[in-house]
């Protein structure tokens, strides 16, 4: 080879190869995992470059996330964060009223109980762990189970929930005794394990955010309220068994004492209103009530058999939030109940709930 070539060749090598790097260099500053290293990558931007399957994902969650999730900003803005972590005390009771042959009045209520738990949440994501603070400190067993689950975008949100109850539960009425006065006398005949599911849609869903009262994940800027219509389902299955009830009660039971298993589905139509009440630019108040009627189908080992009846349930909620910046603190009363009734029986079971969270957002 003519040694005059070799300069002009290397030359035109070192160019050709400064290209190809200039060239990789501008693809790579757009590049989805470049752009994710340096913290910098946003869903909504177009600009950024995916593998396809990976596009594809991305444009339909940007596609729902304008369907389902957008507002008018006059309202309501996002907190411009996608962490969260939280602390958060869990407490609830059980509550029922057994009505047997519209004669023998029954009120009963569970000891509160208490959870203590620390979350991390990306997203919708969350992960956590929660102490029994009854077990802990009141070294009592650990009667209850509870699990929740909960979505939620600007046009509906969907929960599901387990709750169990084996212990703990006192009778506070009982018919004529003690002239129908409050008592408080430990009952051990009383279980509940009960699943539900309900959804709801919201109207106002550009100018109201439920997540905003209940999730943190955006702020009200004006007071807006939606109207709200949805659905209910709930697997129940609770036991009364009155041969437990404590002896000196007895003399006042004027039914056969036995077991009163109440089994059934029951499936709702649910229709309410929310409301935010933004008190100033840091406390937001918001209230919910959604009452609800529909059909309940008792189970063959129920104690009316394959009884179809009219159902109704009633859920309303309550919350307190105060934000400055991205600390959060926040109050929660939530009432779950149901009732069953029918020419025999009259029974109310519900849930009364109330959490107190205080947070970060980063």
């Amino acid at each position: 080879m003519n040694k005059r070539l070799i300069p002009i060749l290397l030359i035109l090598i070192s160019s050709l190869c400064a290209q190809a790097i200039e060239k990789t260099d501008t693809v790579s500053d757009r590049n989805w995992w470049h752009l994710l290293k340096k913290g910098q990558l946003k869903l909504s931007d177009k600009s950024v470059e995916y593998p396809r399957f990976l596009g594809f994902c991305i444009d339909v969650y940007n596609w729902a996330d304008h369907t389902f999730n957008s507002y008018d900003t006059t309202y309501v803005v996002g907190t411009g964060r996608r962490w969260k972590a939280r602390i958060t005390s869990d407490n609830w009771v059980d509550s029922y009223y057994l009505n047997i042959g519209r004669e023998m009045p029954i009120r009963m209520m569970s000891d509160p109980y208490c959870n203590l738990g620390g979350y991390l949440q990306y997203m919708a994501v969350s992960v956590g762990y929660s102490l029994d603070m009854t077990n802990i400190i009141g070294n009592k067993p650990s009667n209850h189970k509870k699990l929740e689950f909960n979505f939620n975008c600007a046009r509906f949100n969907i929960e599901g929930h387990y709750w169990e109850n084996t212990g703990d539960t006192f009778i506070r009425t009982f018919g004529n005794y003690n002239s129908g006065r409050l008592v408080k006398k430990a009952f051990s005949g009383a279980t509940q394990k009960t699943i539900g599911v309900n959804g709801y849609f919201f109207f106002n869903n550009k100018k109201f955010s439920m997540g905003a009262a209940y999730n943190f994940s955006k702020f009200q800027k004006k007071s807006a309220g939606s109207a709200i219509i949805g659905f209910n389902y709930n697997n129940t299955d609770i036991n009364m068994n009155l041969n437990k009830i404590p002896e000196e009660l007895k003399p006042y039971l004027n039914k056969p004492p036995q077991s009163y298993r109440f089994h059934y589905n029951s499936y709702c139509l649910m229709g309410g209103y929310s409301f935010n009440w933004v008190l100033n630019r840091h406390l937001l108040f918001n209230i919910s009530a959604f009452p609800g009627v529909g059909y309940t189908h008792s189970y063959e080992d129920s104690v009316e058999k394959s009884n179809k009846l009219v159902a109704l349930t009633l859920k309303g909620q309550s919350s307190l939030t105060y934000n400055l910046g991205d600390f959060f603190i926040c109050a929660i009363g939530k009432l779950d109940g149901n009732w069953y009734n029918s020419g025999s029986y009259s029974f109310l079971s519900s849930v009364e709930n109330l959490q107190i969270s205080a947070g970060v957002r980063f």
